[in-house]
């Protein structure tokens, strides 16, 4: 604001120039060249204030830049401090820390140490322990494997004799069992033999029942046709009716043994053969009376072996027997003559029939009681086979029995000898679980070992990470220290900043105060320039020199204090 003043006042007296040239025009050129030289060194002297202003503008500018700089500077330093109190707060938790550190480590230490020898204190007692109950474990299994060794050489010895026993026993059971089986095959060959036999004599006597009984239905109808005879020789006279009802009533109860139902019906075919006599012819009886007799001791013969046939071929016999006297009880229509020469013939062969059935009925009598002999032969010889049978069934199953016996006490050797092993086994699993926790001890001793090296190992990253907190303590002090350093050099660099500061401020009062010296002058020039303008002029020349040598001292003091300021 100085300089433009001081601008405006020379700008002034350049403008009034002309007019005290114009004045003083009148007195000569030389005052006009005066004015003109000294208006130029007015100018320049303008010139060079303005670079002074120029120059104090940049003075001012370095002198807000150092304020700002001071100030930036007060920033940092507070934030330094702040950063510095941070820091010992930092030191301060981290020597805390440090210390808890140091007493947790040492009470870990010192817990580990007395864990370590409690363990080892255990383990060497456990180790003791075991060891003893291990050397007393296996004596003691030493002396039951030594005795259970005995013990089973004992029980093989006796296996093996009991076995030599056993297998001598058996191999004799087995001849004798298979010396009972060929008896057995050979009664069971012969049995075999003695029922095919007897199932070709039971055929044999079938066929001859048969043929008996062929014979009796052909004695049947021989009686019928003989009782028919006998109604024709009997008709006319009561003899013959008494002699046919004695003989039918000999027919009715050589039928009477089999079954109630044929003699009633027996009955009714002789009543109707009486009704039948009446109306055929006379005949001579002779002949009918031997045939009668003949018939009579073939039905007292028949009556022996009836015990022998079957009811129900007995029952077959008298429904044969009835339909034949039927037939014989039909009326003949033929003349007498033809009828008794028929009846001749007739009876010449049925008493030739007769005489071969009753021989055939003899033979088969005999070969039925030969039958029946050899039949009871077989029995007896089927008896004593199956008595031979059970008592070698009954010797089988003894041989079985004691098979049965030999292999129990087999087994109970095998059980016994099975035990041995398994007491053997158990011994060997003991001492094998011996050796396990003997091995289980080792291990967990060589776990302790390796957790207390690991506890060692801890132990040295704890002290490592100490050292390390100790290394960044003593950095973190290094660097207060340095900052403090800092913080004094910036602390004098602001203090000689604000000396440079003042020095500046007291350089622009008196700037200022000659400033106003120069109004002063320049209002004293404005007023006696138009009569005192050389001597004027020279003063202005005299106290410019002056100035432009103070501020070419200031400019030089100003550059030293700005080089020192760059410097520093």
């Amino acid at each position: 604001m100085g300089c433009s003043i001081v601008a405006q006042t020379l700008s002034a007296l350049n403008i009034q120039s002309p007019e005290v040239t114009s004045k003083a025009a009148p007195p000569g050129d030389e005052l006009n060249d005066s004015v003109k030289a000294l208006s130029e060194k007015l100018s320049e002297a303008l010139l060079n204030i303005r670079a002074k202003e120029d120059l104090v503008k940049q003075h001012a500018k370095v002198a807000e830049e150092a304020v700002s700089g001071w100030e930036r500077a007060e920033n940092e330093v507070s934030v330094l401090k702040k950063q510095n109190d941070a820091l010992g707060q930092k030191n301060s938790i981290l020597e805390e820390r440090v210390g808890h550190l140091d007493g947790a480590l040492k009470e870990c230490l010192r817990q580990l140490r007395q864990a370590r020898e409690e363990q080892e204190e255990k383990i060497y007692e456990a180790v003791a322990k075991k060891g003893c109950e291990w050397e007393s474990k296996k004596s003691e299994l030493e002396n039951k494997l030594v005795e259970l060794h005995a013990q089973l050489q004992s029980a093989t010895d006796a296996d093996n004799s009991m076995l030599a026993e056993i297998r001598s026993k058996l191999d004799a059971a087995e001849k004798e069992n298979s010396i009972l089986k060929l008896k057995l095959l050979s009664k069971a060959e012969e049995l075999e033999l003695r029922t095919s036999e007897r199932d070709l004599s039971i055929q044999a006597a079938e066929t001859a029942s048969k043929q008996h009984l062929d014979s009796i239905k052909r004695v049947a109808k021989l009686e019928a046709e003989c009782r028919r005879l006998k109604a024709l020789a009997r008709k006319g006279t009561l003899a013959n009716d008494q002699r046919s009802g004695t003989a039918s009533s000999f027919y009715v109860e050589s039928f009477t043994d089999s079954q109630s139902d044929s003699a009633e019906r027996a009955l009714v075919i002789e009543n109707d053969g009486c009704k039948s006599v009446d109306s055929e012819p006379h005949h001579p009886d002779a002949w009918a009376s031997a045939l009668a007799t003949e018939i009579g001791h073939f039905k007292h013969e028949r009556t022996l072996g009836r015990s022998l046939i079957v009811p129900s071929v007995e029952i077959d016999l008298m429904d044969d027997f009835l339909e034949m006297e039927k037939i014989a009880a039909l009326p003949e229509t033929n003349s007498g003559s033809d009828h008794t020469a028929r009846v001749d013939d007739r009876e010449a062969t049925l008493r030739d029939e007769l005489e071969v059935m009753i021989s055939r009925t003899t033979e088969l009598e005999e070969k039925l009681k030969m039958m029946t002999a050899e039949k009871v032969n077989l029995e007896f010889a089927l008896s004593e086979c199956q008595i031979q049978l059970k008592s070698s069934g009954d010797q089988l199953k003894a041989t079985e029995v004691k098979l049965v016996e030999l292999n129990k006490q087999l087994a109970l050797a095998n059980e016994a000898r099975r035990d041995a092993e398994k007491e053997v086994e158990n011994t060997k699993v003991k001492l094998k679980n011996a050796t396990n926790l003997l091995d289980e001890a080792e291990v967990n001793l060589l776990q302790i070992q390796d957790q207390l090296i690991e506890a060692n190992e801890a132990k040295s990253k704890v002290e490592a990470a100490l050292e390390e907190a100790n290394l960044k303590k003593a950095e973190a002090e290094s660097e207060i220290k340095v900052m403090e350093l800092e913080l004094e050099t910036v602390h004098s660099s602001i203090s000689r900043l604000e000396k440079e500061v003042e020095k500046e401020r007291n350089v622009s009062r008196e700037a200022v105060a000659k400033r106003d010296i120069l109004e002063a002058e320049l209002s004293r020039l404005k007023s006696d320039s138009q009569f005192q303008r050389s001597a004027i002029i020279e003063e202005f020349r005299i106290n410019q020199d002056k100035e432009l040598a103070v501020a070419a001292s200031k400019f030089a003091e100003c550059q030293k204090t700005m080089l020192l300021l760059i410097a520093s």
